[in-house]
């Protein structure tokens, strides 16, 4: 008869698990649209009893004179046109429920780590409010299509690859049958009518991100004088798939040998570099387009004047609610909440002061 072992197998009733009582560090997206719309100086707090919309009121410009003045007598007069943007202040927020039960028995911070993730999914909301400005902007199914939402990665192009730039934005054609339209113009890379010319396997220089694509959108934003921001530099938040893409592009690696700059400085922990003055900031919550036929990244360049944001209640409230002796929900106090709450909308004020950089990608 063999031998029998006195294992941990035929005794792990004996054993324990050890638990580390320091929580897993939690990887947290990094999001911009605020901020920039932040350093424009494009964030308005609605007063107190002003209703829950705001309207913002801009002139539109005058051609230059066309025809001589006589000795006389003056030209006609012309009319001075002016335009208004408005919104309605959407109420936001999220909320976790824990029980005394957890809080007493957990071996980490229940509320500490309930808090951390509450920041983040704030965070997560505010720039996704923001983009659904500058992407598709009206109902429903826009609302899906912003950062890294379900329906992002498999829709924001779905309805739109055939469809030439000019469409995609109500400030610049009209739309097709079933497409939802942008809420800034779209510049390609690649010199193609439709996206979906381009090589999903092999793209060409000029449709990938890098020097090309983004001198095109510069040169949108500079033919219609739109001002950078105030550091003298337009933004572009791209996704780092984006950018990994740029950092292969040969003509990228052939400009940046090349560029006489030098060193310059960062105004954002996540800026990966500068291209013909547009400060490149990474975030993971750009939305990007990815299906198996064809994947596409979608970098946003701001310029000043374009992204506005308003708030009603000031910015992100958060709230920490505890049964008290004077509850009648909760009379054995069981459960505590922890939620944020935000009252904003964002509106694009300029159409022209922005444009979407669409690129291609490849795994």
């Amino acid at each position: 008869m063999a031998d029998q072992n006195t294992s941990i197998v035929n005794n792990d009733n004996l054993l324990e698990s050890y638990f580390e009582r320091r929580a897993i560090r939690a990887l947290f997206d990094k999001v911009w649209y605020y901020q920039v719309a932040k350093q424009d100086g494009q964030v308005y707090q609605i007063p107190q009893a002003s209703g829950n919309q705001i309207t913002w009121h801009g002139f539109r410009n005058l051609a230059a004179a066309s025809s001589f003045l006589a000795e006389a007598s003056g030209n006609s007069a012309v009319s001075l046109s002016s335009r208004k943007v408005n919104v309605t202040v959407n109420s936001l927020g999220r909320t976790v429920k824990l029980t005394d039960l957890l809080e007493f028995t957990s071996i980490i911070n229940v509320n500490e780590g309930a808090m951390k993730q509450i920041e983040n999914s704030a965070a997560l909301t505010v720039d996704n409010a923001c983009q659904y400005a500058v992407f598709k902007g009206s109902g429903t199914d826009a609302r899906l299509q912003v950062g890294q939402l379900a329906d992002t990665k498999t829709k924001i192009l779905s309805a739109l690859m055939s469809a030439r730039a000019s469409s995609f934005c109500a400030n610049t054609g009209t739309a097709e049958a079933g497409r939802l339209q942008w809420g800034i113009p779209v510049v390609f890379g690649a010199s193609v009518v439709r996206l979906s010319a381009v090589s999903s396997t092999a793209p060409s220089i000029s449709a990938r991100l890098g020097p090309i694509g983004i001198r095109k959108a510069v040169k949108r934003l500079e033919r219609l004088n739109v001002d950078p921001l105030g550091d003298g530099k337009y933004v572009g938040i791209v996704h780092p798939n984006a950018m990994s893409m740029m950092y292969g592009n040969a003509d990228w690696k052939q400009w940046n040998l090349n560029y006489s700059g030098g060193p310059q400085s960062t105004m954002y922990k996540n800026e990966a570099g500068m291209v013909h003055n547009v400060r490149l900031i990474k975030s993971s919550n750009q939305p990007r387009y990815a299906v198996t036929a064809h994947s596409c990244n979608i970098t946003t360049i701001f310029g000043s004047g374009c992204l506005a944001v308003a708030e009603l209640d000031g910015s992100v409230k958060f709230h920490i609610t505890r049964p008290g002796p004077q509850s009648t929900g909760d009379p054995f106090r069981l459960q505590s909440y922890i939620a944020f709450k935000v009252r904003m909308a964002a509106a694009v004020l300029n159409p022209s002061a922005g444009c979407h950089l669409i690129t291609a990608e490849l795994a």
